[in-house]
């Protein structure tokens, strides 16, 4: 049983939802929880591989690129699942643009993980 769910529909350019999803799940894997994440909407974008972000208004870069970091939440144990018709509506390749581990299901999935969730967080 999923003990948090977390919906992700933003992507990586237009807000830092991503990130805020990022640390909330790292926060329950760290405390041991099973975490579950459904993207949703431009949400699917966030864990294309070769992302790179434009640079920053002050000359910047950004400094963690959202891939990296749901590699990692994978790596440490999160399940994380991607709306397949979103994926279809916006063109990506799943098997060449998301790494190992990203799943691409369906809305029955995002409906089990509601309906399996102790908890769920929609940003």
């Amino acid at each position: 049983m999923t003990e948090l769910g977390i919906v992700l529909t933003g992507g990586p350019f237009d807000s830092q939802r991503w990130r805020t999803a990022y640390e909330i799940g790292r926060a329950a894997l760290n405390e041991g929880r099973e975490v579950t994440y459904f993207l949703y909407l431009d949400g699917t974008l966030v864990p294309v591989v070769d992302q790179s972000f434009p640079a920053c208004a002050d000359g910047g870069l950004f400094d963690e690129l959202p891939a990296e970091k749901f590699r990692s939440l994978v790596a440490a144990g999160a399940t994380v699942i991607c709306c397949g018709l979103c994926v279809d509506a916006r063109g990506i390749d799943a098997e060449s643009a998301y790494p190992a581990g990203v799943e691409v299901g369906l809305l029955p999935d995002l409906a089990d993980m509601l309906g399996e969730a102790d908890r769920v967080v929609s940003l």
